[in-house]
């Protein structure tokens, strides 16, 4: 398209440097003084003249023929170049539509799985000490797809400390923000915390929970009081939701 937009350019400006060229011929023959030239001068100045002006016919009709050409192409190519567009639209629109309909689809919510009555042998598990880094990530990674079908995208960590025998948990995931997902959430992180309350040496359990846009969604921390239940402590409460 460029390439024929310079072309249109030189071919007009040809058209145009040679109709003034011939504008300049016929204006420098008309100012030819004749008062004082023979009769024999005029009749071959008059007749050179009908010839240039022939001539400049020409020039004419075949500028006029190209004007007529470059308009005419240039016409063709506003036309393609508008049934492209067209066809741009058209596919721009179809391709909106199906990913609205992707959209819709992926917007389906699946539902989490209840939480097992029997659980996941937590207290198996979390009881090992003397675990060296590599043992604990394998454990970290075992427990949180364990965890999977219950909490999507779950992640637990753990961590001890030295000066006691306690464990600290941190449990984080996500979940597409539906009603029932939202409820059946609830009840995964009850039976989760009643099968870790289980497990003596954990001492506090912080949970954070967040929706596919990030927004917290269950946020805080359960801590063992005197009895040896957890209690919860939400962040949400805190205006840090």
């Amino acid at each position: 398209m460029k390439v024929w937009i310079i072309g249109c350019f030189g071919m007009m400006g040809m058209i145009v440097l040679s109709i003034l060229y011939r504008f300049m011929v016929h204006y420098r023959l008309d100012n030819i003084p004749t008062k004082q030239t023979s009769r024999l001068f005029r009749t071959k100045l008059t007749q050179f003249k009908q010839k240039e002006l022939r001539k400049s016919l020409v020039y004419l009709a075949i500028g006029m023929m190209g004007v007529i050409t470059v308009i005419a192409f240039s016409l063709l190519q506003v036309f393609q170049l508008e049934t492209r567009m067209q066809g741009l639209r058209t596919d721009n629109r179809s391709l909106q539509g199906e990913v609205r309909t992707m959209k819709k689809k992926t917007q389906v919510t699946t539902l989490l799985a209840d939480y097992p009555v029997s659980g996941l042998d937590l207290n198996d598990q979390l009881v090992v000490s003397n675990q060296t880094i590599d043992e604990k990530e394998q454990l970290e990674k075992k427990v949180s797809k364990q965890l999977l079908p219950y909490i999507d995208d779950a992640k637990l960590v753990f961590s001890s400390s030295s000066e006691s025998d306690s464990l600290t948990l941190l449990l984080t995931g996500s979940v597409q923000a539906s009603n029932a997902n939202l409820v059946i959430l609830g009840q995964n992180i009850t039976a989760f915390m009643k099968e870790v309350e289980g497990v003596k040496k954990i001492t506090e359990v912080h949970v954070n929970m967040n929706d596919r846009e990030g927004n917290d969604l269950y946020k805080g921390t359960y801590i063992r009081n005197d009895q040896g239940h957890f209690t919860f402590q939400s962040e949400l409460r805190k205006g840090k939701g």
